[in-house]
């Protein structure tokens, strides 16, 4: 491929991605990403077939800068699944509410999640699954095999809930609070620091609750 056909590619993919987050899917127009690419408007067809496959090119490329920006740690065979669990909501807080000033593909993965297109099947099976799945064999390492798979699902998903909550209500926390209690008490650090704290003892008190079940039924066996 040539340099000149790699540069339109690129500059389309770079135009489209503020756009889609923007505007979403149904709303941005090839005219308007072709204008703001300064490019020719039968490129997008040209280069990638048509308005979908752009969109799905700039959901691959939001989902590698959302990875690379934030990327999980390599861990051990001897790291701690307590450690592991920290790690991972770190990265999950950092992916959905950003290192720094929020960018185009933050905006954009988080209107797939809200409002799915046909794109967010790649986004499942791409990011979301394999990320919950890495979540759940942490969990079982954690609560064993006598805490049901559904039950180890609920905690992940009710984690991902309370760092979604900052991710989209951030305004709402701040007309609630005013904006100096939310930076004194509510910066990213705080916010991973009790979704963790807060998490951590839900999964214990899971972890006791069975494991009282346990002893409770292997009393009532004794007493047979």
């Amino acid at each position: 491929m040539s340099t000149i056909k790699i540069n339109v590619r690129e500059k389309l993919l770079e135009a489209a991605g503020p756009v889609f987050s923007e505007k979403g899917f149904e709303k941005a127009t090839v005219r308007e990403i072709c204008q703001k690419a300064d490019v020719n408007l039968a490129s997008v067809n040209y280069y990638f077939g048509d308005k979908e496959q752009l969109y799905l090119e700039v959901i691959c490329l939001a989902k590698q800068m959302g990875v690379s920006r934030a990327p999980l740690p390599e861990w051990t065979e001897n790291t701690p699944p307590e450690q592991k669990l920290e790690d991972w909501v770190v990265t999950l807080v950092r992916r959905m509410l950003g290192t720094g000033e929020l960018s185009w593909s933050n905006h954009l993965i988080m209107r797939e999640v809200l409002r799915p297109t046909q794109a967010c099947e790649h986004l499942v099976q791409e990011l979301f699954r394999p990320f919950v799945n890495i979540a759940d064999k942490i969990l079982l390492e954690i609560l064993g095999d006598d805490v049901p798979d559904y039950r180890r699902m609920q905690c992940i998903f009710s984690i991902a809930a309370q760092c979604q909550f900052y991710r989209v209500s951030g305004g709402l926390v701040t007309l609630m609070l005013g904006q100096e209690e939310q930076k004194l008490h509510y910066n990213t650090e705080q916010i991973i620091e009790h979704i963790l704290q807060f998490s951590l003892a839900a999964i214990k008190n899971l972890k006791h609750e069975y494991l009282s079940s346990e002893i409770e039924s292997s009393s009532s066996l004794n007493r047979i």
